[in-house]
């Protein structure tokens, strides 16, 4: 009798934490855009951007991007760029 409820109880444990593993993540891109002093800056600029665009949506952003722009602004001279990055939130 102890091992039957021993086996079935670890099967409901195994069954209610399997759910958490079953949550759908849904990946999409998140884009940041700021200046900086130099074209290094601006890119590190856009990178907190979009990071903090993922995290306050309760995502995890990836350590990959991609410089989708960079240019210097004719109005400030400061340079200048637009960043993706990769964000997964899960359900």
């Amino acid at each position: 009798m102890n091992k039957w409820r021993l086996s079935a109880s670890v099967f409901l444990m195994t069954v209610a934490y399997s759910a958490a593993a079953l949550a759908d993540v849904h990946h999409f891109e998140v884009i940041g855009e700021a200046y900086g002093h130099t074209s290094e800056e601006a890119i590190d600029n856009a990178l907190r951007v979009a990071s903090t665009k993922c995290y306050q949506s309760w995502g995890r952003s990836s350590q990959e991007y991609t410089v989708l722009a960079e240019w210097v602004d004719p109005g400030t001279g400061y340079p200048y760029a637009r960043v993706s990055v990769g964000c997964a939130v899960e359900d």
